[in-house]
Parts: C-alpha cells; structure tokens; sequence
C-alpha cells in the first residue's frame, strides 16, 4: 500500500469518524437526572447521571466546573465520569454549607439582589478548548414570605385574653461576629377592655429541632384597650448553626419544621406573668433538585 492510498484510508475513517460523531450527537436524546448524593454539615453532593442512546467517541475532558453566588465560591466539581466508547457519564459536585450561609449573608447585605456565575473549563480531543462563563441576576425577596400570625387565647376564666398576632414584618440588620441580626415587627390586637402593659416581648425560633434564633424587645408598650400595637423584636440567628439544619433539610427530601414560639411579659394586677401567646409551627418544603432537573431538561431541549 503506496502513501497515497494510505492518505485517502486516513481520510475516509476519518470522514467515516465524523459521520458516527455527528450521527451520535443528533441521536443521542440524553436522558438527565440530578438526585442529592451524601450529605453533611460540612458539604452537599449533587450528582448528575446522563444516558446516551451511543456512545459519542469523542474524547472529553472538564478541568473546572464551579459555582459562585454574590461572589462566593459555593460548588466545584468533585469528579467526573465519562469515556468516549460508553453512553453513559456522571458528573459530582460539592456544595459547601458554611460558603453557601456565607453567600446568603452576602444577599441579604446587598438588599436581597445578587448573581449567579458558573464557570467551566475543559476541552475536547485533548486540544479544542471550553471556556464558558453564565451570569444569572437574582432578585428573591425571602424576607416577605415570614410572616406569623396566632389567634387570642383566654386565661383565667376568660379574665384576661392574649393579644392576637396580626402578622408580622421581617427587616435585614446586618450581621455581628458570626450573627445575624434582623428586625421583626410584630403587630398585635388588644381584645381586652382595659390596656396591656408589656414589659417585654421574647421569640425563639427552631428549625428541625434546632433552635437557630431568639429575641427580644428593647423597651417597654402599653396595648391600648381593643386597640393595636407593634412590637419591635430583634431577632439574632446563630449563623453556625444554619449548615446542620441545610442537612436534615437535605436528608428529609428536602422538607423542614420551623417552630417560633413567642413570649409577652405582662404586669397584670400588681403581678408579672409570662404568658406564650403563640407557638407556630410551619411546613417548609423546597424543590430544589426538581428546578435542577427541569433546568437540565430545558437545556437539553
């Protein structure tokens, strides 16, 4: 076989290559899920599954694939498996909780607005590059949606009634050596025929069993007789403790209990009395990973 004849052999498999190639791309109807894989306080693995009808032979390589969120680096790629004679690859990252509770600080700072980058870098037949940055704005207001309301309640006898929580308003303060700090007004209604001295009000917040937060009131109220009053409480939240309640949250198929129970020191008839007038506790389910699929499924088409 002369060097001729070797160079149009050359030619055709290679023709023949790209013929397979384009015929595997075009047919391929990737069939995507992403499901959480193990999960700690520390990180959280989201691991993607793809199936090909064939396999693509194209030999493909990712260096970086990572994710930030207000300028924090929140997920990177822990491992990828793919060959280029099999239809089938798996794709792991790492999200880490703390840089995730970090980045939320980050948002919550910026007036509830912040980006999304994911980056990736890789290249196929060892020398064809992949250089892809995606920046996504998002504008969430999560502090709207805390909203707690309890019904009065009677006492001794139906001699003095607690005052009915109306609804409540959330406010971003800040953060203070590893705390975050947020403002709740809380709006009540007075049933009684004579008014209310408040000597303070307190709230503890938990989320599965974790107690997250607590507050109180900075001064003292007088509720009006069948009038309104708004209680200011400011609301501390342990920040370390937010990656182990994101975990049971992840562990449980992404479903929470929040609990608040909130407290009204009362000077009732020449006594002080500590009454609970709420103990509200909310379901709190989140799809995460179904956004994740069907954003995977939109891209594919």
């Amino acid at each position: 076989m002369n060097l001729k004849t070797l160079i149009i052999v050359a030619i055709l498999l290679f023709l023949l290559w790209m013929g397979y190639v384009a015929y595997a791309v075009t047919t391929a109807e990737p069939q995507v899920e992403a499901r959480w894989g193990k999960v700690n306080e520390k990180t959280s693995e989201i691991v993607i599954n793809a199936n090909l009808r064939h396999p693509l032979m194209v030999p493909v390589s990712v260096k970086e694939l990572s994710i930030n969120f207000t300028g924090v680096k929140v997920a990177w790629i822990e491992g990828f498996k793919y060959g280029s004679t099999k239809n089938n690859l798996t794709l792991s990252l790492l999200l880490d909780n703390h840089n995730l509770v970090r980045a939320l600080v980050n948002y919550l700072n910026n007036g509830e607005k912040g980006n999304v980058e994911i980056i990736l870098r890789g290249n196929v037949l060892w020398i064809i590059p992949i250089n892809s940055e995606i920046k996504e704005n998002i504008s969430e207001k999560i502090l709207e949606k805390l909203n707690f309301t309890a019904e009065s309640k009677e006492y001794l006898n139906g001699l003095f009634k607690t005052p009915s929580l109306l609804g409540t308003k959330v406010e971003w303060l800040g953060e203070k050596r590893g705390k975050a700090l947020l403002i709740v007004h809380m709006k009540f209604y007075n049933p009684n025929s004579y008014p209310l001295p408040v000597a303070n009000a307190s709230f503890d917040l938990y989320a599965n069993g974790v107690k997250v937060g607590y507050g109180s009131t900075e001064r003292a109220l007088i509720m009006p007789a069948k009038g309104y009053a708004t209680l200011n409480v400011t609301l501390t939240i342990d920040e370390g403790t937010l990656p182990k309640v994101w975990a049971i949250h992840v562990e449980r198929g992404e479903k929470s209990t929040v609990k608040a129970d909130i407290f009204l020191n009362l000077r009732l008839f020449g006594r002080e009395y500590t009454v609970k007038i709420a103990s509200y506790e909310e379901k709190v389910q989140t799809s995460i990973m179904d956004s994740i699929n069907a954003a995977l499924n939109d891209m594919l088409g």
